[in-house]
């Protein structure tokens, strides 16, 4: 009779350490417009409208510089509260912790005159509704997409001061 001998199975394994690379944690963050500094300050994150899609930013993110376009811009600062802006376009740069947003305009929901965004969406809606649809000349072109960006910003603005 074969005796059976009981064997002790050694399992080997790891515990996966994060490298610090790849560590949550805050970078740098600063929004600035022709006028003024809008934002200044250490966040987790930030999410932005590309030109092709909306894009995040996280920590150790890889150097990156992207063309913005009209839209909202979310920010977690560094102590986890949300920040939304309205911004009108700009380009964004992001390097060694370091991300700019360099915008045409960028407004938080305090800082939006609501009278004023109405009436800039109130422009843009009679601008468009006066023109003759199906007229192809150059000029008609350009004061047509130039009434769609302006209403496009009216309305974003709008939607940040949470009356959209």
């Amino acid at each position: 009779m074969a005796s059976h001998v009981p064997t002790i199975a050694i399992i080997e394994y790891s515990i996966p350490v994060p490298h610090p690379f790849f560590m949550a944690g805050t970078f740098k963050l600063q929004v600035v417009t022709p006028e003024r500094e809008v934002f200044n300050g250490e966040v987790d994150s930030v999410t932005l409208p590309g030109m092709e899609s909306r894009f995040g930013v996280l920590r150790s993110h890889a150097p990156m510089i992207a063309a913005l376009t009209s839209g909202h811009v979310d920010i977690v600062d560094g102590n986890g509260q949300d920040i939304r802006m309205a911004v009108g376009g700009g380009f964004f740069q992001v390097a060694d912790n370091v991300a700019m947003i360099l915008a045409d305009s960028a407004e938080t929901a305090v800082d939006i005159n609501l009278e004023r965004a109405r009436e800039s969406e109130s422009r843009a809606k009679s601008r468009l509704a006066g023109q003759v649809v199906g007229q192809m000349d150059e000029g008609f072109q350009l004061e047509r997409s130039r009434a769609e960006a302006a209403l496009k910003r009216a309305q974003n603005r709008l939607r940040i001061a949470g009356i959209r």
